[in-house]
């Protein structure tokens, strides 16, 4: 008599594996550098309907942030239309983290000194409104180059009482499974860090800030050649107003 095989016993289906220490940092590390990017965006408008239309409509993370500058509209989109001088005055500021600033065609990349990388590109602007689309990598041979992240930040702004207030939106999405997984998982946790990383770096940026305004000379004494000459071209003298009116 033939023996009937046995049936294989059915199997749990297996749980998701949670992310390792390692990757939730790296995955930190990431967003940070996004951050970094929004203040160091770039002039020349690129179109990339397809990947910023996938970010915002299906961010993995999410996060708003108010600002406020003691500044002009004028001023304030010179400051985000010239990202590569704002890059080298971070750096002769000896602002900390210490980003390496460098022109790609026409956008920006971006160094941190903990092995993150990113370019960004200027996609959108208005009177009162500048839109960045950015890529953040892992720069390193430990670290899997899966490691991946688009991102879209909108910022809007207007005058209220002599000051100019806004608020930023950040769409953040993951590039691959494992990305987005671990993004998801400590969503909270990295808008935290998102948020103390933008307001750390916009009060060092007040402070480059208040010297173009107040003092220009003081910023001019500090530069040379080509980025001098770049400086003079963006904010003449004649130009520059702390506040509207």
């Amino acid at each position: 008599m033939r023996r009937l095989p046995k049936n294989d016993p059915v199997k749990p289906p297996r749980e998701p594996k949670r992310p390792s220490k390692i990757e939730i940092r790296m995955v930190k590390s990431l967003l940070l550098i996004m951050v970094a990017l929004v203040f160091l965006g770039t002039s020349s408008v690129q179109a990339y309907d397809f990947l910023i239309e996938e970010v915002i409509n299906n961010p993995t993370v999410t996060c708003k942030k108010d600002f406020g500058v003691d500044v002009t509209i004028e001023t304030w989109n010179k400051i985000l239309d010239n990202p590569y001088l704002m890059g080298q005055l971070w750096e002769i500021y000896k602002f900390q983290p210490s980003y390496k600033v460098t022109r790609i065609d026409s956008g920006l990349h971006i160094d941190d000194p903990t092995g993150i990388a990113g370019d960004i590109w200027q996609v959108g602007q208005s009177e009162n409104t500048r839109t960045f689309h950015g890529v953040g990598k892992f720069d390193h041979w430990a670290v899997p180059s899966f490691f991946t992240a688009n991102g879209v930040f909108f910022f809007e702004y207007r005058i209220d009482h002599n000051k100019l207030l806004g608020e930023v939106k950040i769409s953040l999405r993951g590039n691959n499974s494992v990305s987005r997984l671990v993004m998801k998982i400590f969503s909270g946790v990295l808008i935290n860090h998102v948020d103390n990383r933008f307001k750390n770096n916009l009060e060092d940026m007040k402070k480059i800030i208040k010297d173009i305004v107040n003092d220009p000379d003081k910023v001019r004494k500090i530069m040379t050649g080509r980025l001098l000459d770049d400086f003079n071209e963006i904010f003449p003298a004649e130009g520059i107003k702390l506040t509207e009116g």
